[in-house]
C-alpha cells in the first residue's frame, strides 16, 4: 500500500508540473494575440490617418481587432483557461502538501494498510472536488509535449 501512495503522490505533482507548463503557454499566447490585436489596431488607426486611399482596408482591421476583443472569451480559449488553471493549480499545489505531509507517517509504518486505504481514498475524493470544481464544463486537452515537459519535471523532482 505504501506503493500505492508514492505513486499517488508523484501523480499529483506530475499533475502540478503539466498545469504549470499549460498555465504558461496559454499565458504566452494569449499575451501574444493580445499584442497582435492591440499592435494591428493601433497601426491601423495611424496608417489610416496617413494613408486615405486605403482606408477601406484599415476600417477592415480595425473592425477585426475589435471583433476579436468582443469575442475572444468565446472563441479563443486562452484568458478563459488561464482564469481556470491558475485556482486549480493552486489547490492541486496544496492538496499535494498534505499528501506529502503524510508521506513520512506511511513511509515509516505508523499507518495500517486499512488507515492508508482510507488517507488515499480521501485524497483522490478531495482531487476530484478540486477537478470538479476547476474545470466545470470545460476539459482540457491533453497536449503529449506539455505531458513529457512535465514528467521530466517530476522525474527531476523525485531525484533530489
Amino acid at each position: 500500500m505504501q506503493e500505492k501512495y508514492w505513486e499517488y503522490m508523484c501523480q499529483i505533482k506530475a499533475w502540478i508540473f503539466y498545469l504549470d507548463v499549460y498555465t504558461e503557454d496559454s499565458y504566452r499566447w494569449d499575451r501574444i494575440i493580445n499584442i497582435v490585436v492591440a499592435i494591428a489596431s493601433s497601426t491601423s488607426i495611424a496608417a489610416w490617418a496617413i494613408w486615405q486611399k486605403y482606408s477601406f482596408v484599415w476600417s477592415i482591421i480595425i473592425a477585426i481587432s475589435q471583433v476579436y476583443n468582443e469575442s475572444k472569451l468565446s472563441f479563443l480559449p486562452y484568458s478563459k483557461r488561464l482564469k481556470m488553471l491558475v485556482p486549480f493549480m493552486e489547490d492541486l499545489k496544496f492538496l499535494y502538501n498534505k499528501v506529502e505531509y503524510n508521506w513520512f507517517k506511511v513511509a515509516s509504518g505508523d499507518l495500517s494498510e486499512h488507515e492508508i486505504n482510507e488517507l488515499l481514498y480521501s485524497f483522490k475524493d478531495e482531487f476530484a472536488n478540486i477537478e470538479n470544481k476547476s474545470l466545470k464544463e470545460e476539459t482540457l486537452l491533453e497536449k503529449d509535449n506539455f505531458r513529457e515537459i512535465a514528467d521530466r519535471k517530476n522525474d527531476e523532482y523525485f531525484a533530489n
